[in-house]
């Protein structure tokens, strides 16, 4: 409940990223188009207003004068003005700021369509100078004779908006950027701080649980032990009379010795740990956990450890982790368990694998938490122990198993 209550907010933080990025987008798109359009209008209207003069100027006859066109440049009246045409219906070139192209014949698709329109039209096209320009083809009359205007502005007075804009456009993007960055952070921290959280939280039950263990285990101790030994007493005395109540102290008995193992497990995983450091041989440790399993002649165990590989780490303990795995095994039905033990990395590395029956993905999951077990009459605490063992020597421990295909415990111990 808590894990999908963390993802929850880690997926809600997500969606406002997304949500915040795609506005940000649309927003930055729109005004960069704006500021396109801006611009263009910009040069559009200028264009206009300098065609409408020169229309209102050649009706009165100013056209006759030489060249005004090439007098408007060169007295530079208006700013931007790249060249001024003037064309008749057939795009012949009837005055030019550039005196070198009147009489020209020009064929443009431009002229034709404002001819035949009468409707001004605008492009941009690019000079023989490699610079960009605004064209405005304008329809005029002259002395009731229609021609055709061309206006050429230059466009660096209005690309400073157009910089800006995409300057702003480059800004968003950086900004988006960070907030991207920023969140993953976020979110990364915020996550191990819950994962932290959570380990915190379960260590403190945890730590309640071994309280109450220790505490219970002390009690039952002691009765536990005064009813197996008047049972034992019991059984002894009806030796010779074994007519009734032999089978049944048989099972106070049975029964009061896995009540015994299980107080063992619980003051085992419950009493702080402390780790006595000695050096040993694991071939020589293993074989001595194995010599305890030699009543099981239903289980073959095949030893792979060179010899020689010494240690320095709490045996005991690693005796203890060693015996609860084995059984483990042993509980799964296993034909066959292999030992195998390497050095890497200044760590000793031993496997024990298993051909029984294997865990599920959920079973993995739980395996060494406290108290969980598939067996009817198991404790729940052996991998458990393993895993606090594990940590108490500052070792690991990963467990590899499927279905039907048998388990593998690899254990990696560091050589202090």
């Amino acid at each position: 409940m808590h894990d999908t209550y963390i993802r929850g907010n880690h997926i809600y933080l997500i969606a406002i990223l997304v949500f915040a990025t795609v506005i940000t987008l649309i927003s930055t798109f729109l005004t960069y188009k704006n500021s396109k359009k801006a611009a263009e209008d910009s040069l559009n209207l200028q264009a206009l207003g300098i065609a409408a003069s020169l229309e209102a100027s050649m009706s009165k006859g100013i056209a006759e004068k030489e060249n005004i066109f090439r007098d408007i440049i060169t007295e530079g009246r208006w700013e931007g003005i790249a060249f001024i045409a003037l064309y008749d219906k057939n795009g012949t070139t009837i005055l030019h700021s550039n005196e070198n192209l009147i009489g020209r014949q020009v064929k443009d698709g431009f002229i034709k369509a404002v001819a035949d329109t009468g409707r001004p039209v605008h492009n941009y096209t690019k000079l023989g100078t490699d610079e960009r320009v605004f064209v405005l083809d304008f329809p005029v009359h002259i002395r009731d004779s229609e021609r055709i205007l061309r206006l050429a502005l230059y466009t660096y007075p209005v690309e400073g908006i157009i910089r800006q804009a995409r300057l702003h456009v480059f800004g968003m993007l950086f900004i988006i950027a960070v907030l991207w960055v920023v969140g993953y952070f976020f979110v990364r921290a915020s996550k191990h701080s819950d994962e932290l959280r959570m380990k915190m939280a379960e260590r403190e039950r945890f730590a309640v649980i071994g309280e109450m263990a220790s505490v219970l285990a002390h009690e039952i101790r002691n009765p536990l032990g005064s009813i197996k030994g008047f049972a034992q007493y019991l059984k002894e005395q009806n030796t010779d009379n074994r007519s009734q109540g032999t089978d049944s102290l048989d099972i106070i008995i049975s029964e009061s010795k896995r009540l015994e193992a299980l107080t063992e497990d619980l003051l085992m995983y419950a009493k702080p740990m402390e780790v006595k450091s000695d050096d040993f041989d694991v071939l020589d440790l293993i074989n001595e956990v194995i010599k305890t399993m030699q009543n099981r002649k239903d289980v073959g165990i095949n030893v792979a450890v060179p010899a020689g590989i010494t240690i320095k780490s709490d045996s005991d303990k690693l005796k203890q982790i060693f015996m609860n795995i084995l059984q483990n095994a042993v509980d799964a039905e296993s034909k066959t368990i292999d030992i195998k033990a390497e050095f890497m990395n200044d760590k000793v590395v031993i496997s024990i694998s298993d051909d029984g029956y294997g865990m599920s993905h959920e079973i993995k999951e739980n395996a060494f938490k406290p108290f969980f077990t598939t067996r009817i009459k198991g404790t729940g605490l052996g991998l458990a122990i393993v895993d606090k063992l594990t940590k108490a020597i500052g070792g690991e421990i990963e467990l590899k198993s499927e279905p039907q295909k048998g388990t593998v415990f690899k254990i990696v111990i560091p050589n202090t």
